[in-house]
């Protein structure tokens, strides 16, 4: 009887470590594609609101940033049900490379990742001259070009003006 007990406990064990890593696989899909960091300087900005992706919501945040993974995500949920999703970027204001990749892994569903590249109280001014480094700020541009700005999380009708 105990030879039985334990043969049933060592199948037992070989069929849970075998179906684990598949489980886990399941839970946590792979990124569909790789994550880069891209440089964001004083042009960068003009280049986006020019000619970048619309609809499109830019999140700006810091590593201490303790409520931005939040208001992200209140963002992407909005942007759910979608038929079109609209772009979510992520931008860096204190980190580069791997300290700021470590960062980014609070923000799952971007889908561009930038970090501040160069002075950074310039590139702000850049993006707003108003805006006196609080985060996060979040600019949502629309399908048509309009622009929201705000800091914090953007109230329902905020988010539902800019997905229209």
């Amino acid at each position: 009887m105990k030879l039985h007990l334990k043969l049933f406990t060592l199948l037992a064990l070989a069929l849970v470590s075998f179906s684990w890593p598949a489980r886990c696989a399941e839970q946590h899909p792979p990124p569909a594609r790789a994550l880069l960091a891209q440089p964001f300087n004083e042009q960068t900005w003009a280049t986006l609101i020019k000619s970048g992706p619309r609809p499109a919501a830019y999140m700006f945040t810091t590593t201490y940033c303790s409520v931005c993974p939040a208001v992200f995500q209140e963002v992407r949920r909005a942007t759910q049900h979608r038929r079109v999703r609209p772009e979510l970027i992520v931008v860096m204001m204190d980190a580069e490379g791997p300290s700021a990749l470590r960062h980014a892994s609070h923000f799952q569903g971007m889908t561009q990742f930038f970090t501040f590249d160069g002075y950074e109280p310039a590139i702000r001014s850049a993006i707003d001259p108003s805006w006196r480094n609080i985060t996060p700020y979040v600019v949502l541009i629309d399908a048509t070009g309009g622009i929201q700005r705000g800091i914090g999380a953007p109230s329902a009708q905020s988010l539902q003006r800019w997905l229209q």
